[in-house]
């Protein structure tokens, strides 16, 4: 058995869940609504992340080792990289120096999604943009 103590000071959001499935949210000093809102941005970003197979029992999706190409479902504007990871396309993805990326509708000589800030100065494959100016989460909702 592990115990680990949180300092509840420090964080003024915690998530926990249970063996069971039950989950207790600690926030007294954050507006519900924002704190709801933060959790449906992190889901956001856990769905987005998720490869397109089902979670092996008591594994993780990542535990996969077998990957096809990419390939992009151009009607739900989702890319699959190749390694299994889906990318919403039709949302705004934002980066380190808070840089704004957008899906120019278009795709690179390799097959991957071409992305352009939102002043238009860069325009870079979505791997190039996850590479070199990680870390890059989908634009939404209020962060604490």
């Amino acid at each position: 058995m592990r115990i680990e103590l949180i300092d509840l000071d420090k964080y003024p959001l915690v998530v926990s869940v249970q063996a069971d499935g039950t989950a207790m949210v600690y926030a007294p000093d954050v507006c519900d609504g924002i704190a709801a809102e933060l959790l449906r941005n992190l889901a956001m970003q856990m769905e987005a992340g998720h490869p397109p197979y089902a979670c092996t029992p008591g594994g993780r999706s990542s535990d996969r080792t077998e990957y096809g190409p990419s390939r992009l479902d151009r009607n739900a504007r989702v890319w699959t990289d190749s390694n299994g990871r889906l990318w919403n396309l039709a949302v705004e993805w934002r980066s380190s120096g808070n840089l704004r990326w957008r899906w120019t509708g278009g795709m690179s000589e390799h097959g991957v999604p071409l992305m352009r800030t939102g002043t238009g100065a860069l325009e870079q494959p979505l791997d190039v943009v996850s590479a070199l100016y990680a870390p890059i989460s989908p634009v939404a909702g209020f962060l604490l």
